[in-house]
């Protein structure tokens, strides 16, 4: 009778706050509303016991958590743990009593949430594991004393299982356990692009957004070459983002960029390579250079450009600009060869790539013909985003011949130097005749120094004879 009493009271108390009193007086003789399924009555009662014992559990933890302060005497253990791995916690409980029941207890300070009972479990998130195991047991007579493992496990840690978890015994604290849950490092997007494609006095910003606990420090550097060390670079931040700003660019801006985010449970990184493109710049160390027939003579050229120019070497006769002749495109087809042997070639150019953006060039002239002096040898780079080129002047040292016969007169040096300039006009018509050039100059030079041989006999002979007779 009790018991059909009890379950009346249930829809009772619910439809009482929404009838009157004479219909609630009719429907209770209508049978069909005092009916409860007896499931739902158990999962109503199941609540109410659930929240009994969180108002309990929320009284106990208030009055535990005013006393902390002053039981300095609790133990307490730091534990750090990384997201995804797993943590165990455990404590010893014990008990004298008869019986020897033992409830035990696990919650969290920060937010009174109760995880188990006993075994029994409050929390429903089954990454929560409780383990019980005794350890030692004493019997003695009518009283016994037992030791037991009190553990509560968590897989795949989160970052909202941080906090502070009270092992307990009934209402009395064991043991505190100080849970920090760490994260390493990770950038917020997966996908992003590597190369960054500008022109020069462009302006370019990359953000670089990362997590992690703590929070990361993020940076920006600049690698330069292999020698020499990275160079931080600074970047406009926020909690968790670093901002590289770059304004106007210019070639130098050119290379590879890592945003660095780092904390005290590691490091990442991610590049960015920033290409930078412009017109060629040509650069010669020398303006003109000073040699005579059949040196050996070699122009060089720096280029800096991006993207990769069209490199030549050009000879031009004049300043104008249409009397030029492409030697890159001439050698190509032999035209400078004297034969097929490489050895014996009069020009020969080199290029080399030295880095992303520059190249050096080299032209080599061997036996330097006549007509090559007064004359300019240009260094021409070419490539989308406009032209540059350096020309470097040719001219011909008549003083060269003269110093190797330092003991002739100056009517000696004169008709040399005088020969040599006529040999030069009869030569200039001869333009771009390298067959013969080498075996002209050769046989000219050779006349030219038997003259000054035979000169220099006859004078030195009639120094003597005049000397003689000034003596005598």
């Amino acid at each position: 009778m009790q018991d059909t009493k009890y379950r009346r009271r249930i829809p009772i108390d619910r439809a009482g706050a929404l009838s009157s009193s004479s219909s609630s007086s009719s429907s209770s003789s209508d049978p069909s509303i005092y009916t409860t399924d007896v499931q739902s009555f158990l999962h109503i009662d199941e609540m109410i016991i659930r929240r009994l014992m969180t108002t309990l559990f929320l009284t106990v933890l208030h009055t535990m958590t005013n006393s902390l302060n002053d039981d300095s005497h609790i133990s307490r253990d730091y534990i750090n743990v990384n997201v995804g791995k797993r943590v165990r916690m455990e404590c010893e409980l014990s008990n004298s009593t008869m019986s020897g029941n033992m409830k035990g207890l696990w919650l969290r300070l920060e937010d009174a949430e109760v995880f188990f009972y006993s075994t029994s479990r409050i929390n429903l998130d089954q990454r929560f594991q409780i383990e019980q195991r005794p350890i030692l047991h004493i019997i003695n007579g009518t009283s016994s004393y037992e030791i037991m493992t009190y553990s509560l496990t968590i897989d795949d840690v989160r970052l909202s299982d941080d906090g502070t978890y009270s092992c307990q015994e009934d209402n009395r604290i064991i043991k505190l356990f100080v849970l920090n849950i760490v994260e390493r490092p990770y950038f917020v997007t997966d996908t992003y692009t590597t190369l960054l494609r500008t022109q020069i006095g462009k302006n370019v910003s990359i953000a670089c957004e990362a997590h992690g606990k703590p929070s990361p420090f993020l940076s920006w550097i600049k690698k330069i070459d292999d020698e020499q060390p990275k160079t931080m670079i600074n970047c406009t931040t926020t909690p968790t983002t670093c901002q590289l700003n770059l304004y106007h660019v210019n070639r130098w801006h050119n290379g590879i960029y890592e945003c660095v985010a780092t904390n005290s449970i590691g490091t990442i990184g991610r590049f960015y390579t920033l290409d930078v493109q412009f017109p060629p710049d040509v650069y010669s160390p020398k303006e003109k250079t000073f040699h005579s027939i059949d040196d050996t003579i070699i122009f060089e050229c720096l280029i800096d450009a991006n993207p990769e120019p069209d490199i030549r070497w050009l000879h031009r006769f004049t300043n104008d600009i249409n009397q030029e002749m492409d030697l890159s495109n001439q050698l190509n087809q032999g035209f400078y060869n004297h034969n097929s042997r490489r050895e014996n070639q009069i020009l020969s150019i080199t290029q080399e790539k030295i880095n992303a953006t520059r190249w050096k060039t080299n032209l080599f002239i061997k036996h330097i013909p006549r007509h090559f002096f007064n004359s300019n040898f240009v260094c021409r780079a070419t490539n989308h985003y406009g032209q540059d080129e350096r020309s470097i002047k040719l001219i011909q040292n008549h003083y060269h011949i003269s110093k190797k016969h330092r003991h002739t007169t100056t009517t000696t040096t004169t008709t040399i130097m005088t020969t040599t300039l006529d040999l030069y006009k009869q030569y200039n018509a001869d333009k771009y005749q390298s067959s013969s050039t080498t075996h002209f100059l050769s046989h000219e030079t050779n006349d030219i120094i038997n003259r000054s041989r035979r000169l220099s006999s006859h004078l030195f002979y009639s120094f003597i004879i005049g000397l003689y007779s000034f003596v005598q």
